[in-house]
């Protein structure tokens, strides 16, 4: 072959038949001009075509190479180790192919095959019946069946051993269906056991002389083994009547033998009893059977000092502060429990804190703020009462509705005696004394909280009563927690659309901070009740009715800002409802440019004091005022109070805001307006701290801009020297979780290729497999049509060659 490669190519192309013209020795016509290409088979086309191919590509071709070429024979003749031929027969013969062959005949003979036990039992081909339907019909098919052989008496088998009742042991010869049990020739009879003899075989054949002897047939033998049975049955029948009479009779006697046996013991006793043991043994063991039951001395904790017990609680304090701060940033979500913090009383006893609280009136008119000291003075007023109340041995009754629980209070006269009361309860039905008790407990603390309610209606003190459920509440919160979710849907359901608040109401959003931490970032009772409160001062400051009804919404954000005292968020509807209800009180307000308000607050009722009214410093607003004397002016100047001081407690907590500036703008200007009708001792103050708080806060206050950021170069590191370099080794990673984590991560990866590669490797196979046998019967289906069409040719011209013959014959 000449000349350049394109030419070799050609040729070899026009060699094979697969360019230029093929049809050569034909006449031309149109049908051969247009079928050219077809004459040649197309899978010979194809072979002809990739033989050509693999003749250009030498470099494609891979060629394994022996030293010394080595012939082997194959069950396909001699071959040439390492040739192409033998590679095709290694691969052919492997074990892998061998066992993915054997897998896929075994798959090929299972195809289109349905195998399994049919169960034709009555009712399991029905998915409409149930089980006990199921059992009900096939016991009924029993009975019917068993009914309607032999006049309702139940079939039996002819060799049936089965004997339920003592009645079918002895039945007449009539029951036996006709049969009579023999045994060697002779009758048996189970009435009487001494009329069944045995005869020896041998002795039988001996006396018939030389009579060959009988081979029995199955019906005898079976009847042979049936009578042993029953005989052998009867026997055991026997022997046990025999042991149940000796056991009656034993019974009968067990009285006077046990007399009998205690006399003789009683004289045993009376015999004096003599000790080989010398005094000192005696004494000795006496000593020992003692210490047995000496309680060993456990070692106590030594004394600590002062020192160590201020050390250890400040420890304590302090993780209890990381973990509300862990809380109130939301790293730690956790059920709704009792507050952790020891001491944090909503409001305290002490005067200073009474001039920004609430107080609750007593019965004698008198105001008495609630709260709760610090943790040594609650620890020694519990202590105190601990030791007033001593157990009583009356018994106390639990009671399980508020009905109950009013009516034993209202027997008491003091609250000292209420709280025994209550204390005693708690003692008898701890959860460790009877089971159940834990649940009792549940629902007295739900009781407790009920009447707490049930107390600030009455506008009665309760501060007794909430210290306990606080205490209380610490380890009996489950059915607690639930409660009050409750109750505050119930708050919710009566606050759409007129807020209709009672005292209790607003006593509840009082016990939740002091039961729970409300600076969680969220919480299961905290949470919703913020939201709640809020919505009832979006209510509020949009559909004012009166005067009790702002009174009310002042209550609200008193308690939202003690909410937040440690938290600190920002609410912004507690600063629009200050700057709406300052716009209602103040006296002239249409002098007053609302447009120097966050909210922009224009009010559509007002309830204006006049500009005469004489102002006082008594800000402290009472529970009972806001619900009966919220009409008088008195009343709405300290509201007016109320809200300034409420004022100072929000520019107080959110002074690190980046909204100060903002905030204090709108107090300025309220606080410039009151300055003009009243000069009393907060307003002057305020005005003038707000104003430095201003000029401070303006100074750092610095408005949005777009983010630039510095050029920062391109960091640029030392190599790192290796001491102990190995360029086998993958990884210098010194965590060894993280080498054995990268380890079989690698072994997963590998393992998966290896997975894919035998997937694909029995797809492959499986696949030529199925291809091997469409050719297979193709080629078998062809062959076969072949035949067809020649035999039918063979037998056309065989009759056609007749044909001519014949009319050759007859021309002639």
């Amino acid at each position: 072959m000449a000349g350049s490669q394109l030419k070799q190519l050609k040729s070899a192309l026009k060699e094979k038949g697969l360019i230029g013209q093929t049809n050569t020795n034909k006449k031309k016509s149109g049908k051969s001009r247009t079928s050219r290409r077809n004459e040649v088979d197309r899978d010979l086309r194809q072979q002809n075509l990739s033989q050509v191919r693999d003749e250009f590509n030498k470099f494609d071709q891979r060629i394994n190479r022996t030293k010394h070429d080595i012939t082997i024979a194959s069950k396909e003749g001699f071959v040439k180790v390492g040739s192409k031929q033998h590679n095709a027969v290694t691969a052919k013969n492997g074990a892998m192919q061998k066992q993915m062959k054997m897998q896929y005949d075994l798959e090929k003979r299972k195809r289109g095959r349905t195998g399994g036990i049919l169960d034709k039992r009555f009712g399991e081909n029905d998915s409409h019946l149930s089980q006990e339907e199921k059992m009900l019909a096939r016991f009924t098919k029993e009975r019917q069946a068993a009914a309607s052989v032999g006049g309702g008496k139940k079939k039996k088998g002819l060799y049936s051993l089965e004997s339920d009742e003592e009645e079918d042991d002895f039945e007449d010869d009539d029951d036996d269906g006709g049969f009579q049990l023999t045994h060697s020739g002779q009758a048996l009879s189970l009435d009487d056991e001494e009329t069944i003899k045995y005869v020896d075989e041998d002795q039988v054949q001996e006396g018939e002389g030389a009579a060959p002897p009988r081979k029995k047939s199955k019906n005898e033998v079976m009847k042979e083994i049936i009578a042993k049975s029953k005989f052998y049955k009867q026997q055991r029948q026997q022997t046990f009547a025999k042991t149940q009479d000796q056991i009656d009779a034993l019974d009968e006697d067990f009285g006077d033998i046990m007399q009998d046996l205690r006399t003789a013991q009683g004289a045993i006793a009376q015999k004096p009893a003599f000790s080989q043991k010398a005094p000192e043994d005696i004494e000795y063991d006496n000593k020992v059977r003692e210490l047995t039951y000496d309680r060993r001395a456990a070692p106590s904790e030594r004394t600590k000092t002062d020192e160590e017990l201020r050390r250890e609680h400040e420890e304590k304090m302090k993780k209890l502060e990381q973990d509300r701060l862990k809380r109130m940033e939301g790293f730690n979500d956790r059920e709704a429990e009792a507050d952790d913090l020891e001491g944090d009383g909503f409001w305290g006893g002490d005067s200073e804190d009474e001039e920004n609280g609430f107080r609750v009136n007593k019965s004698d008119g008198e105001g008495e703020e609630l709260g709760e000291s610090d943790v040594e003075e609650e620890e020694e007023d519990h202590k105190a009462r601990s030791k007033s109340t001593q157990h009583s041995s009356k018994a106390v009754s639990m009671p399980t509705t508020l009905e109950e629980f009013v009516e034993q209070m209202d027997s008491l006269d003091t609250d000292e005696q209420a709280a025994a009361h209550i204390k005693k309860i708690c003692e008898s039905y701890k959860p460790n004394l009877v089971m159940g008790n834990k649940e009792k407990m549940n629902q007295f603390v739900c009781i407790l909280f009920e009447y707490v309610l049930h107390l600030a209606d009455k506008f009665q003190p309760f501060e007794f009563v909430v210290k306990i459920l606080k205490n209380l509440a610490n380890s009996y919160n489950q059915e607690l927690v639930e409660h009050m979710r409750s109750y505050l849907a119930n708050i919710e359901a009566r606050s759409q659309g007129q807020t209709n608040l009672k005292p209790s109401d607003l006593m509840y959003f009082v016990i939740v901070a002091i039961l729970f931490s409300t600076s969680d970032h969220y919480h299961l009772i905290v949470t919703p009740s913020v939201i709640l409160m809020n919505q009832i001062l979006s209510n509020i400051i949009y559909h004012p009715r009166d005067v009790g009804q702002l009174s009310k919404g002042v209550l609200i954000v008193d308690v939202l800002l003690q909410y937040q005292r440690f938290s600190k968020r920002f609410d912004p509807e507690l600063v629009n409802f200050v700057e709406h209800a300052m716009m209602i009180l103040m006296p002239e307000p249409e002098k007053f440019d609302n447009n120097q308000l966050l909210s922009m607050a224009d009010p559509l009722v007002r309830y204006d004091v006049p500009k005469s009214t004489k102002f006082t410093q008594d800000h402290v607003v009472s529970v009972k005022e806001v619900f009966t004397d919220s009409d008088t002016i008195a009343f709405k100047s300290k509201l007016l109070i109320k809200l300034i001081h409420l004022m100072d407690k929000s520019i107080n907590l959110w002074r690190d805001k980046s909204s100060l500036v903002e905030l204090l703008n709108s107090y300025i200007a309220l606080l410039k307006h009151m300055i003009k009708y009243t000069t009393i001792e907060p307003i002057p103050q305020l005005l003038t701290k707000f104003t430095n708080l201003h000029a401070q806060a303006h100074k750092s206050h610095k408005p949005l801009t777009l983010q630039h950021h510095k050029s920062i170069s391109i960091a640029t590191y030392a190599p790192k020297f290796e001491e102990n370099f190995n360029p086998d080794k993958k990884s210098y990673d010194e965590n060894k979780d993280r080498q054995e984590l990268s380890k079989i991560r690698q072994q997963l990866k590998k393992e998966k290729k290896a997975a894919l590669k035998d997937i694909r490797y029995e797809n492959r196979f499986v696949a030529r497999e199925q291809i091997g046998e469409k050719k297979k019967m193709y080629d078998e289906y062809h062959r076969k049509m072949a035949n067809i069409v020649n035999t039918i040719q063979a037998d056309e011209g065989a009759e056609k060659n007749q044909y001519e013959r014949e009319r050759k014959r007859q021309r002639k």
